[in-house]
């Protein structure tokens, strides 16, 4: 136990520690959205070999009667390329086997799987140009633990790992300032998550000065996803409008001013032209550039009505722009905080939702342990309801350490502000205790334990 205590690097056991861990959650549980995803990708497979391509959209609409989904294809085409070309095995396999839809499913969430895996050492690969070899071997593990990442890749199924590992590979391109080769790669992250723009705009007028040769690059980063939407223009069922939802989302949190500005936009605007504005040196850019990525993405999820899959846009900066800190404990703190806040606040938003109900899509649903067919179903609310407040305390530890990063990690040029206020007191404890130490107290303390005893409850094994 003293061991862990004392620096060290990560071994086999770390990795052991993190398959295991990946391989129960990958088996266990799924979210709907991921079937309703197996299933639009095995309806575009169909269509492509039966000459159906550009119907796609409205056949999607029309098999949820047939299905029994709940949601229509809503994401971009280019998307749904990928995943047909990742499915197209287990596609034919099942053309002569016979079809499985769980198994079916389970591949298609393989690949946002295997983009988290990715991540880490994309991640790595990032860190490596702020930490020394010494302190960026864990890099991987903060993102394979991160709590809230974890739950939405393996436990829900989502793949918005793609968009992340995109923008993780299109950075290093900034930082060697090619901003060709970034606005080419930063466009595939825009066909998963139109989020991306909010950071390619900055990005480019942060190096690029001249307005129309920085226009010229945003536009080219736009050559995946422009064309892919005007291919579909009429004929993408409802995808335009859930799209148009999202968008709106943009809108709701108003400033009390003139026309009720959207209080996002209107700060996403102010970094902007403060990026244009800004004539820093090339190792100030690299220094600055962490923290504007979690300004851009921390401002955006404070404001804005967010799903919990889309936070792993955020969680890698908050981490880099810690691990930058000279008072790094101080910051590990944060981030149990943001992620205890975060596994309390889904479980008010989404009551039911997000907890022993996708034990049905996973493995033990297969042999009908079905928490949908019990007539009572106990949720983590039940139990985060006996502390006083908690609802209404949850909130303010998910946005209170992203408003303190945003303005305490802000990089002077004598490093970070909070460093500065501290006198530059250095604090890094040994790596391994944040990675288990934040994935224990708030995945395990405050989601696995609740739902697992909540699963038990309802099952009438306790």
């Amino acid at each position: 136990m003293s061991r862990f205590f004392h620096s060290r690097l990560p071994g086999k056991r770390d990795l052991a520690a993190v398959c295991l861990a990946a391989l129960a959650a990958f088996l266990l549980w799924n979210h709907p959205d991921i079937q309703e995803t197996a299933l639009h990708t095995r309806i575009f497979l169909d269509d492509l070999f039966s000459g159906r391509f550009f119907q796609f959209y409205e056949d999607s609409m029309a098999m949820k009667t047939v299905y029994g989904y709940a949601n229509a294809a809503h994401y971009h085409i280019v998307f749904y390329l990928i995943c047909a070309v990742w499915d197209l095995p287990v596609y034919l396999a099942q053309k002569l086997l016979g079809e499985n839809d769980f198994v079916f499913m389970l591949w298609t969430k393989a690949l946002g799987v295997t983009a988290f895996a990715l991540c880490g050492f994309a991640f790595k690969r990032l860190a490596a140009r702020y930490l020394p070899d010494t302190r960026k071997a864990w890099t991987p593990w903060l993102i394979w633990l991160c709590p809230a990442a974890f739950f939405g890749v393996l436990c829900m199924g989502q793949y918005d790992s793609l968009c992340i590992l995109v923008i993780l590979l299109a950075l290093p391109y900034w930082l060697d300032g090619d901003l060709l080769r970034f606005a080419l790669v930063m466009s595939l992250a825009m066909v998963f998550k139109m989020f991306a723009l909010f950071l390619i705009v900055p990005l480019v007028l942060l190096r690029e000065k001249r307005l129309l040769r920085a226009a010229g690059y945003i536009a080219l980063s736009l050559w995946l996803y422009l064309p892919g939407l005007l291919l579909f223009r009429g004929r993408d069922g409802d995808a335009g409008f859930f799209n148009g939802l999202i968008a709106d989302r943009l809108f709701t949190g108003t400033l009390p001013a003139v026309g009720d500005p959207s209080v996002v936009l209107t700060g996403l605007a102010l970094l902007f032209v403060g990026c244009w504005c800004a004539r820093l040196s090339v190792q100030r850019m690299q220094q600055v550039m962490p923290w504007l990525c979690a300004a851009v993405f921390g401002w955006l999820f404070l404001f804005v009505q967010w799903h919990p899959q889309w936070l792993i846009l955020l969680l890698p900066f908050l981490l880099l722009t810690a691990l930058q800190a000279k008072n790094q404990t101080f910051w590990w703190w944060m981030q149990l905080i943001v992620n205890c806040g975060f596994f309390v606040l889904i479980a008010y938003q989404y009551p039911g939702q997000l907890e022993s109900n996708l034990f049905d899509l996973g493995l033990l649903g297969q042999f009908g342990l079905l928490v949908s067919a019990q007539p009572v179903v106990r949720t983590s609310t039940i139990y985060f309801d006996l502390i006083p407040y908690l609802s209404q305390l949850a909130p303010v530890a998910f946005c209170a350490p992203i408003l303190a990063a945003i303005i305490g990690q802000f990089p002077t040029i004598k490093g970070q502000l909070a460093d500065r206020l501290g006198g530059g007191h250095l604090a890094r404890p040994p790596m391994q205790i944040p990675v288990y130490g934040i994935f224990a107290t708030s995945f395990g303390v405050l989601w696995l334990a609740p739902v697992l005893f909540g699963w038990c409850k309802t099952m009438g094994l306790l």
